[in-house]
C-alpha cells in the first residue's frame, strides 16, 4: 500500500512550484500513462485504485507496467481524490520524472523550433504539444508568461505527447530572441496581418512564434517576419492549436 509520504508528495504536485523543486509530475488516466510508457518515460511508480487493478480492460497495461519493471501498488479511493485532478477518474495515477526537461537549456535545441508566448490555456497548450510530436517538432520554448506545460490539464490534453520531445525550455524572451538570432533561425510569427503562409518558402533551420489568442505577442516579438492563414470566411480568428497544425503542414511540406 502506498506510504503517507508518498501521498503527501504526489499531492504536492498539484502545484507548480512543487513540481519543480522534484523534477517530477503526475500522469493521471489509463491513455496518458499507457502512451508514456510506449515512449519508455521515465515513471517512478503507479498506483491503482483497489478495485481498479484487477479489471479486465487494465490487463494490457499492467502487463506493460510489469514488463518495464515500473512499480506500482494499490491506494485506497479517499486518497486518490486528494491527488487526482479529473472529475470522472479511471482510478489510476503515475508519477513521471522530468528532470530531463528542467535541466535542458536553448543551447541544447537542433532543429526547427516552436517558440509560445503568453499561452495559458492548459488545453491549447496540450494540443499544440500533440500537434507538434506529430509533425516530428524535436524542442518547443515556452516563455516564462505560459503555463507551465506540466500542469496536470496540459499532460492530459497532450495524451503523451511531452515526452517525445528531445527539448521543452521555458525561457525569457530576451535570451530566447538572442539565441535564435545568434543561431541564425528565420523566425516567423503567426499573425492575422501576416503575410500568406502559402507564399512562403521556409528555409532549413525556421522558428515558429505563436501567441496568446486574446492578447497577441509581447512587444519584442512583433519585430519579426508575420505568416498568416489565409481565410475563406467566418470567425475573426484561429483557435491557436488549430493555426498550429495548419502552419506546421505548410512550412514542413513545401
Amino acid at each position: 500500500m502506498i506510504s503517507k509520504n508518498k501521498i503527501k508528495l504526489l499531492r504536492s504536485l498539484k502545484i507548480k512550484k512543487y513540481r519543480s523543486n522534484h523534477m517530477r509530475a503526475i500522469l493521471e488516466g489509463k491513455r496518458l500513462i499507457e502512451e508514456s510508457i510506449n515512449n519508455k518515460t521515465n515513471i517512478e511508480g503507479v498506483w491503482f485504485i483497489e478495485d481498479t487493478i484487477n479489471l479486465k480492460s487494465n490487463n494490457n497495461l499492467l502487463n506493460k507496467i510489469k514488463k518495464m519493471n515500473i512499480p506500482y501498488d494499490i491506494i485506497t479511493k479517499d486518497d486518490f481524490l486528494t491527488i487526482s485532478d479529473t472529475k470522472n477518474s479511471q482510478g489510476i495515477i503515475a508519477e513521471v520524472n522530468i528532470e530531463k526537461y528542467k535541466s535542458n537549456a536553448l543551447k541544447d535545441i537542433d532543429g526547427s523550433v516552436i517558440v509560445l508566448n503568453k499561452i495559458s490555456d492548459p488545453g491549447n497548450l496540450g494540443t499544440i504539444f500533440r500537434t507538434s510530436a506529430w509533425y516530428g517538432i524535436q524542442s518547443i520554448i515556452l516563455t516564462s508568461n505560459s503555463i507551465d506545460p506540466f500542469n496536470l490539464k496540459c499532460l492530459r490534453s497532450g495524451v503523451g505527447a511531452h515526452f517525445y520531445f528531445k527539448n521543452i525550455i521555458v525561457a525569457d524572451n530576451k535570451e530566447i530572441i538572442k539565441h535564435l538570432e545568434n543561431e541564425n533561425y528565420e523566425i516567423y510569427c503567426a499573425d492575422l496581418q501576416g503575410k500568406d503562409i502559402t507564399k512562403i518558402s521556409a528555409k532549413e533551420k525556421w522558428a515558429l512564434i505563436l501567441g496568446s489568442e486574446a492578447h497577441g505577442f509581447d512587444e519584442e516579438f512583433k519585430q519579426f517576419n508575420k505568416i498568416t492563414i489565409t481565410k475563406a470566411s467566418g470567425t475573426e480568428s484561429l483557435n491557436v492549436a488549430v493555426a498550429c497544425g495548419i502552419i506546421l503542414n505548410q512550412l514542413l511540406n513545401k
